[in-house]
């Protein structure tokens, strides 16, 4: 039997700032992202340049009645996953200030 390649797994519950550590996030409150989506986590990676395939069907575990999809990782664009985690937890963070940021104002 052939064994498939092994990636690194990212869920967008990892970066989600609504659930606790309990619920499956990652990353500290200060550094999660306010409505985490798998788009912003697949902008996040193909940003940071890594190799990525985005699975929409597959379900988180912890919240598997509620689950958008995973990101898989190739290991060799990165040292570890921790780092891996903190890398996208940063850029997705960014992409939500520039949003913020670059809305234009509604004139009453």
């Amino acid at each position: 039997m052939l064994r498939r390649k092994r990636y690194f797994v990212l869920y967008p519950e990892y970066f989600d700032k609504k659930l606790t550590r309990n619920q499956g996030r990652k990353v500290p409150k200060n550094k999660a992202v306010d409505d985490c989506s798998l788009a912003k986590i697949a902008f996040a990676c193909k940003h940071l340049n890594y190799d990525h395939i985005v699975e929409k069907e597959k379900k988180y575990s912890k919240n598997w009645w509620n689950s958008e999809g995973r990101i898989l990782i190739n290991p060799e664009s990165v040292k570890n996953k921790s780092e891996l985690i903190n890398n996208v937890a940063s850029i997705a963070r960014k992409l939500k200030k520039k949003q913020q940021t670059g809305k234009p104002k509604k004139k009453k």
